[in-house]
């Protein structure tokens, strides 16, 4: 065993500490030690219904990617629901090795599956080997679930985001949320991007955690298939939360049809309404006492206090950054102002979009006002003139825009920006550093 890999096997390290130190080199340790070719292990982000490369071993710097082991492909599938180790003939599958077999152990965490380790070898797969690695398999899972906090430590960890620090300032909220878990009903209405749906999920969560929770963003106008669809999602959801979104726009046949269905179709789940404070419909009369049984207004950021709104645009810049790996950076004094003076026609989209190009296009350690405007004050955002012959300045700057644009839509996770820019990881990897991203 390598002098590296023996200390780290008794590693006092437990949890997300062990999976950040000490997997990542004692994988290559071991990988070396028992003479595989390569290998990778693949694990379920956090907070994310997606994949990443936790450690690997020899695959050099452009990476390697196993595509018969796509997420929902028959081996995929195979793979999850072996107990046994799956072997793969480097005759019949894409390898990164010329002359290698592969052999790939599942990895689960309190029954669930959360990835898998694929290993290389030139020679012909030893029982051993697999068995060691088994239960190697069993250590990562067992690591990995402590990494992860139950539902008690989590609400005490978010205690101090931005969520919690938006919710001290909504009025009644107390209140309506005490009425809810009597009258299981509640009105939430605010301006755009003003966190209705958020607010409606923590909610359900504090009052009804595991059970089913269904957002419907727009209702049938015809009468029958209304009436139909909410007997159907009553009966999915049972004791679940229905969230109606644009309450504002219903007819007047929808309101009573919605109504009706309330009181006399014996739904025990319950029902959050959602819209914008001016109704745009003509209201009936029961209709408006039904909304206005239980309900919310939510305050937009342009009426928070200003210490208020400094307060929480630190804590949404140090969310974005801690979800972008960019832990370290700062958020100037100039930049904070900037932010906090400026107006947002849809609230908490549009702040938390501003906020994440700042720290997307930085290139320092810190955001200044420049970093909230791409392409306006920072050229190498832009592609540059006609009249410009410069090719590698050219490609640079296409290739940035790219990759900043799969940074936003993939939060960062590196595997699905490398598949879906046809890249590697590993190249990836290499053209961010170049770029400054990373």
């Amino acid at each position: 065993m390598s002098s590296q890999a023996i200390p780290l096997l008794a590693s006092e390290k437990t949890g997300k500490d062990w999976m950040d130190s000490v997997l990542p080199i004692l994988w290559e340790g071991l990988c070396t030690e028992l003479g595989f070719s390569s290998g990778v292990v693949v694990l379920k982000a956090e907070e994310e219904d997606s994949f990443y490369e936790s450690a690997s071993f020899g695959y050099g710097e452009d990476g390697f990617y196993y595509s018969f082991l796509n997420r929902g492909s028959e081996h995929w599938e195979e793979l999850m629901h072996s107990p046994e180790p799956v072997f793969f003939s480097g005759t019949e599958f894409e390898l990164f090795g010329k002359k290698t077999n592969a052999f790939a152990i599942r990895i689960s965490s309190k029954k669930s599956e959360i990835g898998f380790l694929l290993a290389e070898m030139e020679e012909a797969s030893h029982l051993p080997f697999a068995i060691f690695l088994s239960l190697f398999a069993d250590k990562i899972g067992n690591e990995w679930g402590k990494s992860k906090p139950s539902f008690g430590i989590q609400e005490t960890i978010r205690e101090g985001n931005s969520h919690s620090l938006y919710r001290k300032e909504i009025p009644n909220l107390d209140l309506a949320r005490r009425e809810f878990a009597n009258q299981k009903v509640l009105t939430i209405l605010g301006q755009a991007g003003s966190g209705k749906k958020t607010l409606a999920k923590w909610i359900h969560q504090s009052h009804l955690p595991g059970a089913p929770f269904l957002v419907v963003e727009s209702l049938p106008e015809h009468f029958g298939k209304l009436e139909k669809a909410l007997s159907n999602w009553g009966t999915e959801l049972k004791q679940g939360s229905l969230v109606l979104v644009g309450i504002q726009a219903l007819n007047l046949g929808q309101q009573q049809i919605l109504s009706d269905w309330w009181s006399k179709s014996g739904y025990s789940g319950s029902l959050f309404l959602l819209g914008s404070e001016e109704m745009g419909q003509e209201l009936l009369p029961e209709f408006e006492r039904f909304l206005r049984k239980n309900s919310l207004v939510l305050p937009t950021l342009r009426f928070l206090p200003k210490t208020k709104l400094q307060t929480l645009v630190q804590a949404i810049f140090e969310e974005l950054c801690d979800s972008q790996n960019r832990s370290g950076l700062q958020l100037g004094d100039r930049s904070l102002q900037e932010l906090v003076s400026r107006g947002y026609a849809e609230n908490f989209t549009d702040l938390r979009n501003t906020i994440l190009t700042g720290i997307l296009t930085c290139r320092t350690n810190q955001v200044e006002p420049a970093d909230l405007e791409p392409g306006k004050s920072k050229m190498d955002l832009e592609i540059p003139d006609a009249e410009d012959l410069d090719l590698r300045r050219g490609t640079e700057a296409l290739e940035r825009q790219k990759i900043l644009l799969a940074m936003r839509i993939f939060s960062g996770n590196q595997i699905r920006m490398a598949k879906a820019l046809g890249i590697s990881r590993g190249s990836l990897q290499y053209k961010m550093k170049q770029l400054g991203l990373m």
